[in-house]
């Protein structure tokens, strides 16, 4: 019933213990205005402050289901950097909010989707405290909808496999081996106290750790490793094990992406195995055709599966805010998890 009043209540305290710091750093010159720019927000340079954010709208009309129209979200950041080596951030969505199915109260669609404090310990090394993305992959980490090419998202990246947030601490890494670059980040979730941030049937806890390797500016890998316990309404689940593989490939306008998991726990939660392939070929006027090849075999959100899932998308940028993309998905045994049909959507950072 509390779920947005909680959220915004931990953002006002996280702003007030910071507002200290804030007082005693030293600020830019006072006497430049504030200025807005489309698509990266409210600027007050005096303060270090920005504020900005992005909606997203879908038009859904899949097989044998009741066509939706939705305002899936609708994002605000506030980023606030009182001292060269801190900085605060967050992100209030209203999730799901609208839509022709159903109209949710704002209370029970306002959340925290991120809110978190960046201390940089050196010019290489860096501490994030609070609620973060989880750091599986990289299409959970840059999942905001202006970002990313399709409507849909892939299998392997929904919550059924892990949760998308943690709750803890996480310490990152910055390295520099002759001409390679990267980072490695370990981190700690004890969600299940630590939950002012409302992780609904998240990780109970968890720790794990990512390695990314910059081969070349085209050319990225990362692996990332899980260990997990998930909440449970009733019973007590086992701990899972999750194992990620993910490279990713850009130049000239042409993308590779590639993402794989392996998740393993000893009770119902069982064995889960899943990968997919993404293309993306600019074609003309700022328009992107984009391929998807899914495929996830096991238990995905206690459902025994064996789904392949195949993606045409068109992916229109007329100006770097915006996104209009539309959609065919169709596949094999997909009927549960991602229904065959035509899948549109408008993002926009504003």
């Amino acid at each position: 019933m509390f779920k947005g009043l909680k959220s915004v209540m931990a953002l006002v305290f996280m702003l007030g213990q910071a507002w200290a710091v804030v007082s005693a750093a030293p600020t830019q010159d006072a006497s430049i205005p504030l200025s807005y720019r489309w698509g990266r927000g409210i600027d007050w340079p005096a303060q270090n402050l920005n504020i900005g954010g992005y909606f997203n709208s879908s038009y859904q009309k899949p097989e044998r289901l009741p066509d939706q129209l939705a305002l899936d979200s609708l994002s605000v950041f506030v980023t606030w950097s009182p001292h060269q080596r801190l900085r605060f951030f967050t992100e209030v969505e209203a999730d799901e909010w609208l839509s022709t199915e159903r109209v949710q109260t704002l209370n029970n669609s306002i959340q925290a989707e991120r809110l978190y404090v960046d201390i940089l310990a050196s010019e290489s090394t860096s501490f994030r405290l609070g609620k973060f993305l989880t750091p599986i992959g990289r299409w959970n980490i840059i999942h905001a909808a202006p970002l990313i090419w399709t409507t849909s998202r892939p299998l392997v990246n929904q919550p059924g496999s892990f949760s998308p947030h943690l709750n803890g601490l996480m310490l990152t890494q910055k390295f520099e081996i002759t001409e390679l670059s990267g980072d490695f980040s370990v981190y700690a979730d004890n969600s299940g106290e630590f939950d002012v941030f409302d992780a609904a049937l998240g990780f109970q806890n968890a720790f794990g750790g990512r390695f990314n390797l910059d081969i070349a500016d085209e050319f990225h890998f990362g692996l990332s490793f899980i260990n997990f316990q998930n909440e449970a309404l009733q019973t007590r689940l086992a701990r899972n094990n999750l194992f990620g593989l993910d490279l990713s490939w850009k130049s000239n306008g042409y993308e590779l992406a590639f993402e794989s998991i392996y998740r393993d726990a000893e009770d119902q939660q069982g064995e889960e195995k899943g990968f997919f392939v993404q293309g993306v070929a600019p074609l003309v006027d700022s328009v992107y055709a984009v391929g998807r090849y899914e495929y996830l075999n096991g238990t995905h959100e206690l459902i025994q599966t064996d789904t392949k899932v195949f993606v045409a998308a068109l992916a229109w940028r007329p100006y770097v805010p915006l996104v209009l993309k539309t959609e065919y998905r169709f596949g094999e045994d997909n009927q549960l998890l991602a229904p065959s049909g035509w899948y549109s959507s408008i993002a926009m950072f504003f």
